[in-house]
Parts: C-alpha cells; structure tokens; sequence
C-alpha cells in the first residue's frame, strides 16, 4: 500500500470520528473564498486598467527621445544621426521607426485667451498611412476632413485631440490661431513669438485624457517653418519593438552617439541626451504600482483573516474533541497521525476554498460589465417606479470620468495560481499549530478528565 493511500484512509478514519463538518469551519471556507475571489476580481481590474493606461500611454508618443541640450536645441542634420543609429544592427532590429520630430509648448488660442499646449510635428511621407492610422508616431485619427487633409505638407492644417477640440468647442474646419517662441532669447528683446493660424482638419484618440487634451499635430515641413527651424527638429523620436528593454536601448543609443569622431561636425554642434518614456512618466507609472500593491495588501488581509479563523476554528474543535482524540490515541493512533488528520483537514478547506473563491472571482470578473449594467438597470427601474419624472439615470462606471469604452479586466492565471497557493498554504500553517497541541495530549488525561 502506497504513502498517500495510508495517509488518505488515516485521514478518512480520523475524520470520522473527530467529526470536522462544523459550522465553524464552514464559516472559515467562506471567508476564506470570498477572499480569493475579491482579491481576484480587484487584481484583475487593476491590471486590466494599468495595461489599458500604458498601451494608451506608449501609442501616444516616442518611447525614445533623443535631443541637444546645446545652444537652442535644434538638431541639423539629424538624418546623418539616424543612419548612424541604424548601422548598428543590434539598435537596428530593436528599432520599429526613427525619425526627425518638433516637439515645443505652444499656446492657442481660445476666444481672447491663450491656453498652453504641446505642439508636436511628424513626417507625413504617406498620406494613405496618415489616414489609416500607419504612421508609428502619429496617433489614431478619428474623424477627418478626406479632401482637406491631402494638403497637411504644403498648407497650414492641424490635428488635435478629440478631448481638446470637446474643450474650446473646436470643429473640423475651424480656424485655430497659435503662438509659439522663435528665435533666441535676448534680454533686450525677450522672447521674439510667432503667430499664426491653422485649419483644423482632423481629430485623434490615444485612451490617455492628459495627451488628447493638450498636444496638436502638425506636419514637419510646416512646423519647421513655424518654429523658424528650416532643415532642422529638437528631436530624434524613437519606437521600439519592446518596452522591457527601453533601459538596454538607451545605454546603446548613448554609446553609440559618443563614439569617438563617427561625426565631428555634428558632435560639436551638439550635446545629446536621451530620455525614454517610463522616465518621463515616472511619477505616473509609481503611482499605478503603488495603488496596485495597497489594493492587493488590503483584500489579501481577507485571506489572512480566513487563515486566522481557521486557527480559532481548529483550536475550538480539539477542546470539543479532546475525548476523541484521547480515545484514538489510546487504541493506538500515533501522535503523528492526530497531527496530520488536523493539518490536512485545514489545507482541504483551503484548497476548497480557492478553487472556488478563484472560479467565482474568474467568472466575476469576465462578466463584470454585464453584472454591473444589469446593476445599473435595477437601480434605474426602482428608481423609476419610485420616482417617476424626476429620477436621473445613475450610471455605476461612468465613462466620461474613468476615458473607458469598457471595463478593462486583464486576468492574470500565474497571479491566481500564486494567491491560491498562499491560501492553500496558509490554511496548512493554520491548522498545523493546533493539531500539534492536539497530538501532544495525554490520552489518560484526556478521558479521565474528559
């Protein structure tokens, strides 16, 4: 006879006797479940909404920037930077797209007031890629004017956010005056400004409210003759095939722009520096992880409440059972056994319980929209009956606040399988202090007292 099958007909045995379907440890399963599933379902809706936040924030812009600190920031020649970017073939197969961009704070104007913006301009080399959103550093368009948006190169046309043209009450077609800063600065002169308008010919969606709301696109060649920057950009944009290794990607860009005279003319014009997008962001992306980890402390605080149940649980049933278990012990049931009948008994039990607070948590969180539209639905049609005329509609996940088309849910198998191990184990550690008193009684003492 096998290890497990003596240790299962033990169990069983032991079991039996000592009786383990208590209202407590039933009550302790519960707990136990609804922690796991919640934790599941919260887990679930954080990824979902950081993996949603993050795509939304890498379509956006480059993932590498490139730029001259040096004198007024413009970079000449910047193709002759990009080619020797490119024949490294390690950069080379990393990068998806390299190209020269204008990148500049702006203010336009809105009524009699002028409110600061991102000015950003790419090259549009195919206007068929423009309007099917295949340009790597142009973001999605959503509505466009099809005959307008032919000239973007050679007449001063402008694509902004879909949230920005909501605010100032923007429409394809509407005329929008800019200003940005030309020249140099100078303390006689201040800062000499260039003005002039533009014909609104389309609109963008990113998923990330704070570039839909601030940046406008222009054309290179146009922008270089606004910012008084002919032949010239500030940047080299850079998208990559993977986000991991942005920090390898920069260290190579960085080596391979000081290599010794690969361009002395250009090397003394300039002094690069390189930023990438998770720097930029920083802040932003900490504050996401931050409030995932606080969440996740927070419901697994459940699971380690079931856990503690579960010793009071175990502890309460070997008083009720001290007879039994000096009954058991006195025909002959080893120590060991009375351990491991209680310490298994509570790892079933958490077993159980994450298998079924993980199913539930998994269905939940598929579902989640329907469950919450139906939610809302109820909510509606009481409130309806109850006040008829004058009851507002309540939307439970309003859309205009949180910038979703839907709830984003990301369920992540190796991060339940992980939870449901912790619960798993630490049922075991719940149940295994107390059995140990249970296996260190005295059977005589136990029946004569008992």
């Amino acid at each position: 006879m096998g290890i497990v099958s003596l240790i299962t007909i033990r169990y069983i045995r032991g079991s039996r006797v000592l009786g383990f379907l208590s209202i407590k440890s039933r009550l302790s399963f519960i707990v136990m479940a609804v922690g796991v599933g919640l934790l599941v379902v919260v887990l679930s809706i954080f990824n979902g909404f950081q993996k949603q936040v993050k795509e939304s924030l890498w379509q956006g812009g480059p993932h590498i920037t490139v730029e001259n600190s040096y004198g007024s920031g413009a970079i000449y020649d910047y193709e002759k930077v990009i080619t020797h970017l490119k024949s490294d073939p390690k950069l080379a197969e990393s990068f998806v797209s390299v190209e020269g961009n204008i990148t500049s704070h702006g203010l336009i104007q809105s009524n009699n007031n002028f409110n600061p913006i991102m000015i950003r301009a790419v090259p549009v080399d195919s206007i068929e890629k423009l309007v099917e959103n295949g340009l790597p550093n142009f973001p999605r368009i959503l509505q466009y004017d099809r005959d307008k948006i032919q000239a973007i190169n050679t007449e001063k046309l402008v694509v902004v956010g879909k949230e920005m043209s909501a605010i100032y009450g923007y429409g394809l077609g509407r005329e929008i005056t800019m200003a940005v800063p030309g020249g140099r600065f100078t303390v006689e002169r201040g800062v000499q400004v260039n003005v002039q308008t533009f014909r609104l010919v389309g609109l963008f969606k990113t998923g990330y409210y704070n570039y839909d709301s601030k940046f406008a696109f222009l054309s290179l060649p146009q922008a270089q003759e606004f910012f008084k920057m002919k032949g010239a950009v500030n940047q080299v944009a850079i998208k990559v095939r993977s986000l991991d290794d942005l920090k390898v990607t920069k260290q190579r860009i960085l080596s391979r722009l000081n290599e010794d005279n690969w361009n002395q003319k250009i090397q003394d014009e300039t002094s690069f520096s390189v930023r990438t997008i998770a720097e930029e962001q920083e802040n932003f992306l900490a504050a996401l992880r931050l409030e995932k980890t606080i969440i996740s402390i927070i419901v697994f605080l459940f699971i380690v409440l079931a856990a503690l149940g579960m010793v009071a649980t175990v502890h309460s049933l070997i008083r009720a059972k001290r007879r039994s278990i000096g009954t058991l012990k006195a025909l002959g049931l080893a120590s060991n056994d009375i351990l491991l009948i209680f310490t298994l008994n509570a790892m079933i039990v958490g077993i159980l319980s994450s298998l079924v607070g993980g199913m539930t948590g998994i269905f939940i969180a598929t579902k989640l929209e329907v469950i919450i539209n139906i939610i809302s639905e109820i909510i509606n049609g009481i409130g309806g009956l109850l006040n008829p005329g004058d009851w507002d509609p309540v939307e439970l996940v309003p859309k205009d606040i949180y910038y979703f088309d839907h709830i984003p849910v990301d369920i992540d198998i190796s991060f339940i399988f992980m939870v449901t191990t912790a619960a798993t184990i630490l049922s075991g550690l719940a149940g295994y202090f107390p059995a140990r008193m249970a296996a260190n009684l005295n059977p005589v003492d136990t029946i004569r007292n008992d």
